[in-house]
């Protein structure tokens, strides 16, 4: 027997098998989604006609990371919002408008329905999008 054909890991044949990861929300550590959006910008070609757009509280240095990655200062827009239904609101109005070229949310803990919203969202969007939000998992009722 092929020991490399057992040790494989193959994607599933289903419905939810075949995702593009970096179109949907990932449950990986932060860490690991800030390499991969890091690779993501240094590969990205740069349009001149489409957003970048930043939604919720991003750390302090992205913006100044941003613009030393290659992204025009006026191609950035950033929307602050005031609460977490707004903030979820602007990342799915973001993800369908389809003017932004990336879309980088973070936001609070958010339930399993505003969850499959906001999958629902970047599927149907052309934007690559980076989600972080904290795991919500909702106390058994009993």
């Amino acid at each position: 027997m092929n020991y490399s054909s057992l040790s494989r890991k193959y994607a599933h044949p289903g419905v939810w098998g075949n995702e593009n990861t970096a179109t949907q929300c990932v449950n990986v550590s932060e860490q690991t989604m800030h390499q991969q959006l890091w690779a993501t910008l240094s590969t990205m070609r740069k349009r001149d006609d489409q957003w970048v757009t930043v939604i919720g509280k991003p750390p302090r240095t992205l913006i100044a990371q941003l613009i030393a990655a290659g992204i025009r200062p006026d191609r950035i827009r950033k929307v602050s919002t005031s609460n977490s239904e707004t903030a979820l609101w602007a990342t799915e109005q973001a993800l369908l408008i389809d003017n932004s070229q990336l879309v980088i949310a973070w936001l609070t803990p958010y339930s399993g329905r505003d969850k499959q919203r906001i999958q629902l969202a970047a599927k149907a969007s052309k934007a690559l999008n980076f989600i972080f939000a904290p795991d919500y998992q909702p106390a058994a009722v009993h």
